[in-house]
Protein backbone atom coordinates (compact mmCIF):
# COMPACT_ATOMS: atom_id res chain seq x y z
CA UNK A 1 0.00 0.00 0.00
CA UNK A 2 1.50 3.02 -1.13
CA UNK A 3 0.61 7.31 0.21
CA UNK A 4 -1.11 7.69 -3.56
CA UNK A 5 -3.03 4.94 -3.60
CA UNK A 6 -6.43 5.31 -3.95
CA UNK A 7 -7.07 2.61 -1.16
CA UNK A 8 -4.78 4.52 0.98
CA UNK A 9 -6.54 7.69 0.48
CA UNK A 10 -10.22 6.63 0.02
CA UNK A 11 -10.20 3.88 2.91
CA UNK A 12 -7.24 3.38 4.65
CA UNK A 13 -6.35 7.07 6.16
CA UNK A 14 -10.02 8.05 6.61
CA UNK A 15 -10.26 4.80 8.87
CA UNK A 16 -7.27 5.41 11.18
CA UNK A 17 -8.20 9.00 11.73
CA UNK A 18 -12.16 7.43 13.14
CA UNK A 19 -10.99 4.73 14.32
CA UNK A 20 -7.89 6.45 16.53
CA UNK A 21 -9.83 8.78 17.89
CA UNK A 22 -13.33 7.62 18.14
CA UNK A 23 -11.77 4.85 20.62
CA UNK A 24 -9.69 7.32 22.52
CA UNK A 25 -13.05 9.88 23.01
CA UNK A 26 -14.53 6.53 24.33
CA UNK A 27 -11.64 6.48 26.93
CA UNK A 28 -10.51 3.26 25.61
CA UNK A 29 -7.14 4.61 25.02
CA UNK A 30 -5.18 1.34 25.20
CA UNK A 31 -7.71 0.00 22.33
CA UNK A 32 -6.71 2.79 20.41
CA UNK A 33 -2.95 2.10 20.59
CA UNK A 34 -3.91 -1.39 19.79
CA UNK A 35 -6.10 0.03 16.37
CA UNK A 36 -3.51 1.91 15.34
CA UNK A 37 -1.03 -1.43 16.00
CA UNK A 38 -3.53 -3.56 13.56
CA UNK A 39 -3.51 -1.12 10.66
CA UNK A 40 -0.02 -0.44 10.66
CA UNK A 41 0.00 -4.75 10.44
CA UNK A 42 -2.38 -4.42 7.86
CA UNK A 43 -0.30 -1.41 6.29
CA UNK A 44 2.59 -3.63 5.55
CA UNK A 45 0.76 -6.67 5.04
CA UNK A 46 -1.05 -5.40 2.27
CA UNK A 47 2.09 -5.14 0.69
CA UNK A 48 3.39 -8.59 0.95
CA UNK A 49 2.77 -11.14 4.13
CA UNK A 50 6.23 -12.08 3.57
CA UNK A 51 7.40 -8.81 4.61
CA UNK A 52 4.81 -8.51 7.76
CA UNK A 53 5.99 -12.02 9.05
CA UNK A 54 9.58 -10.91 8.48
CA UNK A 55 9.13 -7.56 10.47
CA UNK A 56 6.90 -9.42 13.27
CA UNK A 57 9.98 -12.25 13.85
CA UNK A 58 12.28 -8.93 14.17
CA UNK A 59 10.01 -7.57 16.68
CA UNK A 60 9.96 -10.32 19.21
CA UNK A 61 13.64 -11.03 18.76
CA UNK A 62 14.73 -7.29 19.28
CA UNK A 63 12.11 -7.43 22.47
CA UNK A 64 13.14 -11.05 23.75
CA UNK A 65 17.11 -9.48 23.20
CA UNK A 66 15.76 -6.33 25.23
CA UNK A 67 14.66 -8.12 28.27
CA UNK A 68 17.18 -10.03 28.87
CA UNK A 69 19.76 -7.62 28.62
CA UNK A 70 17.91 -5.60 30.85
CA UNK A 71 17.54 -8.41 33.11
CA UNK A 72 21.48 -9.14 32.99
CA UNK A 73 23.01 -8.62 36.84
CA UNK A 74 26.09 -7.34 35.77
CA UNK A 75 27.33 -4.98 32.71
CA UNK A 76 29.13 -7.62 30.91
CA UNK A 77 26.54 -10.16 30.21
CA UNK A 78 24.75 -6.36 28.88
CA UNK A 79 27.33 -6.01 26.72
CA UNK A 80 27.39 -9.49 25.75
CA UNK A 81 23.46 -9.45 24.72
CA UNK A 82 24.04 -6.14 23.19
CA UNK A 83 26.37 -7.63 20.88
CA UNK A 84 24.17 -10.89 20.50
CA UNK A 85 21.05 -8.11 18.92
CA UNK A 86 23.66 -5.87 16.89
CA UNK A 87 25.00 -9.00 15.14
CA UNK A 88 21.28 -10.64 14.76
CA UNK A 89 20.45 -7.67 13.42
CA UNK A 90 22.66 -6.87 11.19
CA UNK A 91 23.23 -10.43 10.29
CA UNK A 92 19.24 -10.52 9.03
CA UNK A 93 19.64 -7.51 6.94
CA UNK A 94 22.69 -8.89 5.17
CA UNK A 95 21.02 -12.03 4.21
CA UNK A 96 17.98 -10.25 2.44
CA UNK A 97 19.71 -7.28 0.80
CA UNK A 98 23.59 -7.81 0.84
CA UNK A 99 24.26 -11.75 0.56
CA UNK A 100 24.04 -11.79 -3.40
CA UNK A 101 26.01 -9.03 -4.03
CA UNK A 102 28.96 -10.32 -1.75
CA UNK A 103 28.25 -13.56 -3.45
CA UNK A 104 28.26 -12.51 -6.61
CA UNK A 105 31.43 -10.44 -6.02
CA UNK A 106 33.43 -13.42 -4.50
CA UNK A 107 32.20 -15.80 -7.05
CA UNK A 108 33.61 -13.13 -10.08
CA UNK A 109 36.81 -12.52 -8.06
CA UNK A 110 37.66 -15.97 -6.96
CA UNK A 111 35.56 -18.28 -8.97
CA UNK A 112 33.40 -19.31 -6.07
CA UNK A 113 30.61 -20.92 -6.56
CA UNK A 114 28.60 -19.66 -3.66
CA UNK A 115 24.71 -20.08 -4.07
CA UNK A 116 22.36 -16.98 -4.69
CA UNK A 117 19.79 -16.90 -2.12
CA UNK A 118 16.05 -15.76 -3.76
CA UNK A 119 14.96 -14.07 -1.05
CA UNK A 120 12.84 -10.83 -1.52
CA UNK A 121 13.63 -7.37 -0.01
CA UNK A 122 11.16 -7.48 3.14
CA UNK A 123 9.31 -3.60 3.00
CA UNK A 124 11.17 -0.98 5.20
CA UNK A 125 13.71 -3.59 6.71
CA UNK A 126 16.51 -0.61 5.77
CA UNK A 127 14.62 1.47 8.25
CA UNK A 128 12.81 -0.35 11.35
CA UNK A 129 16.46 -2.79 11.60
CA UNK A 130 17.74 1.07 12.71
CA UNK A 131 15.10 1.93 14.42
CA UNK A 132 15.40 -1.33 16.49
CA UNK A 133 19.10 -0.94 16.42
CA UNK A 134 18.56 2.31 18.45
CA UNK A 135 16.26 0.84 20.56
CA UNK A 136 18.79 -1.98 21.84
CA UNK A 137 21.87 0.76 22.52
CA UNK A 138 19.73 3.28 24.02
CA UNK A 139 18.36 0.33 26.72
CA UNK A 140 22.05 -0.05 27.10
CA UNK A 141 23.05 2.99 28.11
CA UNK A 142 20.34 3.66 29.82
CA UNK A 143 18.40 5.91 27.78
CA UNK A 144 15.76 4.16 26.84
CA UNK A 145 12.20 4.74 28.63
CA UNK A 146 10.10 0.93 29.30
CA UNK A 147 7.43 0.66 27.13
CA UNK A 148 4.93 -2.45 26.78
CA UNK A 149 5.02 -4.86 24.40
CA UNK A 150 2.28 -2.95 22.30
CA UNK A 151 3.67 0.45 22.73
CA UNK A 152 7.26 -1.18 21.61
CA UNK A 153 5.26 -2.85 18.46
CA UNK A 154 3.53 0.27 17.61
CA UNK A 155 6.47 2.08 17.52
CA UNK A 156 8.39 -0.52 15.48
CA UNK A 157 5.26 -0.86 12.86
CA UNK A 158 3.83 3.03 13.20
CA UNK A 159 3.00 3.16 9.50
CA UNK A 160 3.96 6.66 8.66
CA UNK A 161 7.38 6.17 9.11
CA UNK A 162 7.96 1.98 8.03
CA UNK A 163 8.48 2.49 4.12
CA UNK A 164 11.13 5.19 4.20
CA UNK A 165 11.35 6.96 7.57
CA UNK A 166 12.20 8.78 9.56
CA UNK A 167 14.25 6.88 11.66
CA UNK A 168 12.63 7.56 15.35
CA UNK A 169 13.95 6.50 18.23
CA UNK A 170 11.68 4.99 21.12
CA UNK A 171 11.91 8.18 23.44
CA UNK A 172 10.79 10.36 20.97
CA UNK A 173 7.36 8.61 20.24
CA UNK A 174 6.79 6.83 23.78
CA UNK A 175 5.63 10.54 25.30
CA UNK A 176 2.93 11.25 22.16
CA UNK A 177 1.74 7.67 22.46
CA UNK A 178 1.01 8.08 26.23
CA UNK A 179 0.04 12.23 25.75
CA UNK A 180 -3.72 12.19 27.04
CA UNK A 181 -4.13 15.90 24.53
CA UNK A 182 -2.77 14.10 21.84
CA UNK A 183 -6.13 11.48 22.27
CA UNK A 184 -8.08 14.10 21.23
CA UNK A 185 -8.42 15.49 17.42
CA UNK A 186 -6.91 18.40 17.14
CA UNK A 187 -8.55 20.44 14.48
CA UNK A 188 -5.49 22.87 13.55
CA UNK A 189 -3.12 19.96 13.60
CA UNK A 190 -5.46 18.07 11.27
CA UNK A 191 -5.36 20.97 8.70
CA UNK A 192 -1.82 21.07 8.67
CA UNK A 193 -1.03 17.36 8.71
CA UNK A 194 -3.66 17.57 5.47
CA UNK A 195 -2.12 20.06 3.72
CA UNK A 196 1.11 18.84 4.59
CA UNK A 197 -0.31 15.35 2.83
CA UNK A 198 -1.33 17.14 -0.08
CA UNK A 199 1.09 18.75 -0.76
CA UNK A 200 3.51 16.17 -0.86
CA UNK A 201 1.02 13.82 -2.68
CA UNK A 202 1.65 16.92 -5.44
CA UNK A 203 5.16 16.53 -5.59
CA UNK A 204 5.24 12.70 -6.12
CA UNK A 205 2.76 12.46 -8.16
CA UNK A 206 2.65 15.62 -10.29
CA UNK A 207 6.35 16.16 -10.36
CA UNK A 208 8.66 12.88 -9.52
CA UNK A 209 6.24 10.63 -11.25
CA UNK A 210 6.16 12.87 -14.27
CA UNK A 211 9.67 13.75 -14.49
CA UNK A 212 10.24 10.05 -14.07
CA UNK A 213 8.71 9.03 -17.29
CA UNK A 214 11.40 11.12 -19.19
CA UNK A 215 14.39 9.76 -16.86
CA UNK A 216 12.87 5.83 -17.58
CA UNK A 217 13.37 6.47 -21.32
CA UNK A 218 16.87 8.45 -21.38
CA UNK A 219 17.99 5.63 -19.13
CA UNK A 220 16.30 3.31 -21.27
CA UNK A 221 17.84 4.27 -24.92
CA UNK A 222 21.11 5.82 -23.35
CA UNK A 223 23.41 5.19 -26.52
CA UNK A 224 21.16 7.43 -28.70
CA UNK A 225 20.81 10.33 -26.07
CA UNK A 226 23.35 13.40 -27.51
CA UNK A 227 24.71 15.73 -25.18
CA UNK A 228 21.97 18.06 -24.70
CA UNK A 229 19.36 15.01 -24.18
CA UNK A 230 22.12 13.46 -21.33
CA UNK A 231 22.07 16.82 -19.61
CA UNK A 232 18.38 17.15 -19.78
CA UNK A 233 17.88 13.56 -18.39
CA UNK A 234 20.41 14.08 -15.80
CA UNK A 235 18.42 16.62 -14.53
CA UNK A 236 15.37 15.45 -14.48
CA UNK A 237 16.78 12.74 -12.81
CA UNK A 238 17.88 15.17 -9.83
CA UNK A 239 14.64 16.25 -9.53
CA UNK A 240 12.82 13.15 -9.85
CA UNK A 241 14.69 11.37 -6.58
CA UNK A 242 14.14 15.33 -5.36
CA UNK A 243 10.62 15.36 -5.52
CA UNK A 244 10.18 11.76 -4.73
CA UNK A 245 11.66 11.71 -0.97
CA UNK A 246 10.81 15.31 -0.56
CA UNK A 247 6.85 14.32 -1.20
CA UNK A 248 6.81 11.49 0.83
CA UNK A 249 8.92 13.01 3.61
CA UNK A 250 5.74 15.97 3.39
CA UNK A 251 3.43 12.92 3.43
CA UNK A 252 4.46 10.86 6.33
CA UNK A 253 4.77 13.92 8.70
CA UNK A 254 1.38 14.69 7.53
CA UNK A 255 -0.12 12.00 8.62
CA UNK A 256 1.80 11.98 11.71
CA UNK A 257 0.59 15.82 12.41
CA UNK A 258 -2.64 14.86 11.44
CA UNK A 259 -2.91 11.83 14.40
CA UNK A 260 -0.77 14.39 16.97
CA UNK A 261 2.57 12.69 16.27
CA UNK A 262 5.25 14.93 15.64
CA UNK A 263 7.86 12.79 13.21
CA UNK A 264 10.85 14.78 13.06
CA UNK A 265 11.02 16.77 9.84
CA UNK A 266 13.51 14.42 7.17
CA UNK A 267 14.13 16.64 5.02
CA UNK A 268 15.03 20.40 4.42
CA UNK A 269 15.77 21.81 0.91
CA UNK A 270 18.89 20.18 0.53
CA UNK A 271 19.41 21.71 -2.92
CA UNK A 272 19.26 25.31 -1.31
CA UNK A 273 22.94 24.14 0.71
CA UNK A 274 25.85 25.89 0.18
CA UNK A 275 28.00 23.81 0.81
CA UNK A 276 28.69 20.19 1.06
CA UNK A 277 28.33 19.41 4.35
CA UNK A 278 25.28 21.76 4.79
CA UNK A 279 23.74 19.66 1.81
CA UNK A 280 24.47 16.70 4.08
CA UNK A 281 22.25 17.62 7.16
CA UNK A 282 19.66 18.46 5.27
CA UNK A 283 19.04 15.61 3.15
CA UNK A 284 17.62 12.52 5.29
CA UNK A 285 18.38 14.15 8.39
CA UNK A 286 17.40 11.65 11.15
CA UNK A 287 19.94 8.88 8.97
CA UNK A 288 22.56 11.70 9.48
CA UNK A 289 21.43 11.48 12.84
CA UNK A 290 21.80 7.70 13.29
CA UNK A 291 25.17 7.80 12.10
CA UNK A 292 26.10 10.48 13.90
CA UNK A 293 24.87 9.48 17.56
CA UNK A 294 26.01 5.57 17.20
CA UNK A 295 28.65 5.16 14.88
CA UNK A 296 30.82 8.62 14.54
CA UNK A 297 30.73 9.42 17.97
CA UNK A 298 31.59 6.25 19.31
CA UNK A 299 34.58 6.04 16.87
CA UNK A 300 35.43 8.72 18.69
CA UNK A 301 33.94 11.74 16.85
CA UNK A 302 36.18 14.54 15.84
CA UNK A 303 37.94 14.26 19.46
CA UNK A 304 40.67 12.52 18.58
CA UNK A 305 42.74 14.41 15.53
CA UNK A 306 42.38 15.38 12.56
CA UNK A 307 44.09 11.75 11.04
CA UNK A 308 41.08 10.00 13.26
CA UNK A 309 38.38 12.45 12.49
CA UNK A 310 38.91 11.49 8.35
CA UNK A 311 38.87 7.97 8.82
CA UNK A 312 35.78 8.11 11.06
CA UNK A 313 34.13 9.86 8.67
CA UNK A 314 35.39 7.87 5.54
CA UNK A 315 33.70 4.72 7.92
CA UNK A 316 30.46 6.29 8.46
CA UNK A 317 30.06 7.77 4.41
CA UNK A 318 31.56 3.74 3.56
CA UNK A 319 28.74 2.41 5.85
CA UNK A 320 25.67 4.85 4.60
CA UNK A 321 27.19 4.21 0.90
CA UNK A 322 26.14 0.52 1.73
CA UNK A 323 23.40 1.18 3.57
CA UNK A 324 21.54 2.98 0.64
CA UNK A 325 22.26 0.06 -2.11
CA UNK A 326 23.73 -3.09 -2.55
CA UNK A 327 25.57 -2.23 -5.08
CA UNK A 328 29.32 -0.69 -6.31
CA UNK A 329 28.10 2.85 -7.62
CA UNK A 330 27.01 3.35 -3.83
CA UNK A 331 29.84 2.49 -2.57
CA UNK A 332 32.14 4.40 -4.61
CA UNK A 333 29.62 7.46 -4.12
Amino acid sequence: MFFNSYIFILLFFPLVLIGYFALNKRKKNKLAIGYLLAMSLWFCGYQSLYSLVVLLVGILMNYGIRTAMCSADNDKKKKRWLVTGIVANIGILFCFKYYNFFAENINGIFGAELPFWGLALPLGISFYTFGQLSYLVDSYRGECPDATFMEYVTYVTFFPKLVQGPIVRLGEMLPQFRSMEGKRPDFSNLSKGLYAFSLGLAKKVLLADTLAKVVNVGYGQIEALNSLDAFLVMVCYSLQIYFDFSGYCDMAYGIGYALNIKLPINFNSPYKATSISDFWDRWHMTLTGFFTRYIYIPLGGSRKGKIRTLVNIMIVFLISGLWHGANWTFLLW
